[in-house]
């Protein structure tokens, strides 16, 4: 599935498709508002292209790990649904707090009623119909707005995408951790540096921070550079860059 903010990306892609100046502003809650059924349907294609890729071997490395009981806990800021399709279990505070994946941004694979919470995995009838510009009704309430399942920037609909308890998993998380692992991000988006920063205020206020070291694993230097050119208190930071050949 295509990234975000590569060079044939997905903000790349809604630049050219809608003819905007830059390609961050379709992933707006602004934006769409005032187009839904345009990006809708530009999700509707998002859709096809997850429902096409398959499911990398960090992800069944991950399963692996977990399976083993040696992971807490799994953010992904990933909005491929890949966890899941490799058998790890996906947490919701009510339904399945135990679950090992919390997906941050959303799932492209499922629809979420803004209205009653109701989340609907898509089906080809409700992808042919977001194509087409249509609206779908939810099956539970008969509102007339179910959406795709991924967060947006500034999204005043977030809370059913991703609700606030999360944060309160994370800090019960973060007690227990030994260690947090931040894999393949290149920090080049303020979510993923809100993260690290938010994770790293958590382990302060619980003392912890000298006893759950964290690791950034990505093979690109940017993500060293982005991550140490955003954070205020670089004098705390202890980077060691291990390289293989």
């Amino acid at each position: 599935m295509s990234m975000f903010t590569s060079r044939d990306g997905l903000y790349a892609r809604a630049r050219k498709q809608f003819k905007i100046q830059d390609g961050i502003r379709l992933f707006t809650y602004s934006f769409f508002k005032q187009r839904r059924a345009e990006v809708q349907a530009f999700f509707a294609q998002i859709y096809s292209e997850a429902q096409a890729s398959r499911a990398a071997p960090g992800h069944h490395a991950l399963a692996a790990i977990a399976e083993m009981g040696r992971i807490k806990r799994h953010y992904t800021l990933n909005i491929d649904g890949l966890a899941e399709v490799v058998g790890m279990s996906t947490w919701h505070h009510e339904l399945h707090p135990t679950g090992s994946t919390v997906e941050m941004h959303g799932n492209i694979r499922q629809l979420v009623c803004p209205a009653c919470f109701s989340v609907e995995p898509l089906t080809r009838q409700a992808i042919n119909t977001m194509k087409e510009q249509k609206a779908i009704q939810c099956p539970s309430c008969a509102a007339d707005e179910l959406r795709f399942k991924v967060m947006l920037y500034d999204d005043d609909q977030g809370d059913c995408i991703t609700p606030e308890h999360v944060f309160e998993t994370l800090e019960e998380d973060l007690q227990v951790a030994d260690c947090v692992l931040w894999v393949g991000i290149s920090f080049e988006q303020s979510a993923s540096v809100e993260y690290f920063r938010r994770v790293r205020q958590v382990l302060a206020s619980q003392g912890r921070l000298a006893a759950c070291p964290q690791a950034i694993i990505n093979p690109a230097e940017e993500a060293c550079f982005n991550i140490v050119s955003s954070v205020c208190n670089v004098d705390d930071l202890q980077l060691l860059d291990v390289r293989t050949t």
